[in-house]
């Protein structure tokens, strides 16, 4: 097995999200931590081209994504500052970066076979819609019928994970050492002082895993390992964090045979694997 440095992806702000589409591009939403600003970019996942960047709405703050499909991005706005409560939909096309449809009417749900599905929020309950993926117009009224929006998300949540994206696990440290990338993760808590869990991902002959070692100065340093079982080799060593208070899960993971690594919090950088 073997890992390929595709690029790497800095615009010096906090990485929020990662969001990979099923049309071979990822979506990145960036925060400057001192303004509160938000940017959007968009780049090709093999090449890393940028096909957005760092991209704000007219509301640079209370603004995030609710999901992406068919290199359309659709935001939501908050109800109120600092609350949670999501509002609003705006369709905005990567490739023409443009605005198709703005609507003010709706919060979103999901979207699914080119239909946005969204509901208006009534005194005792939802009214539930589906919406052109495209236009923002009513395809759909289901009333307060929330039994058929429910089989949808079903279907949708099963299909997520026909995509092939592959998220670590956390290793069990009672279980019977027995395989070989066992006794690689046993071999590092045995070595170091670890806080927290080590989360392992194993591909074929590959192993990924990440852990939280405890320096001298009692702060955590996040470091990342992927090792090629079948030649005993370190194919990457990368401290991903350091100087940490808090352990910082969901450092990495994979979809399409592509490895994403968050760097310092700010970078994020793409691998591939190849046999």
């Amino acid at each position: 097995m073997k890992l390929k440095k595709l690029y790497k992806h800095d615009n010096g702000k906090q990485i929020w999200r990662i969001l990979p589409t099923t049309n071979n591009k990822v979506v990145v939403e960036e925060r400057d931590t001192k303004t509160k600003e938000v940017f959007f970019s968009c780049l090709e996942t093999e090449s890393g081209k940028k096909l957005l960047n760092q991209y704000q709405h007219n509301e640079k703050n209370w603004i995030g994504i609710e999901s992406v499909y068919k290199d359309i991005i659709y935001f939501h706005l908050y109800g109120k500052p600092d609350m949670p409560a999501h509002k609003s939909i705006i369709a905005f096309d990567i490739l023409s970066k443009s605005i198709l449809w703005h609507s003010d009417n709706y919060v979103f749900a999901f979207v699914y076979e080119d239909k946005v599905y969204c509901y208006q929020q009534k005194f005792e309950n939802r009214n539930f819609f589906a919406l052109d993926y495209l236009t923002g117009e009513i395809v759909q009224d289901f009333g307060n019928d929330v039994s058929i929006i429910n089989q949808l998300k079903e279907k949708l949540d099963e299909e997520f994970w026909q995509q092939n994206y592959l998220f670590p696990e956390y290793f069990n440290r009672n279980e019977p050492i027995t395989e070989i990338h066992q006794k690689y993760i046993q071999n590092v808590l045995d070595e170091k002082v670890i806080k927290g869990e080590v989360s392992f991902l194993k591909i074929n002959d590959l192993l990924l895993f990440n852990y939280h070692e405890v320096s001298k100065t009692n702060t955590l340093t996040n470091s990342f390992i992927a090792i090629d079982l079948s030649r005993n080799k370190v194919l990457l060593n990368e401290t991903l964090d350091k100087n940490l208070v808090n352990l910082m899960p969901e450092s990495f993971f994979v979809k399409d045979n592509f490895l994403f690594l968050i760097v310092d919090k700010t970078k994020l950088f793409v691998y591939q694997i190849k046999d």
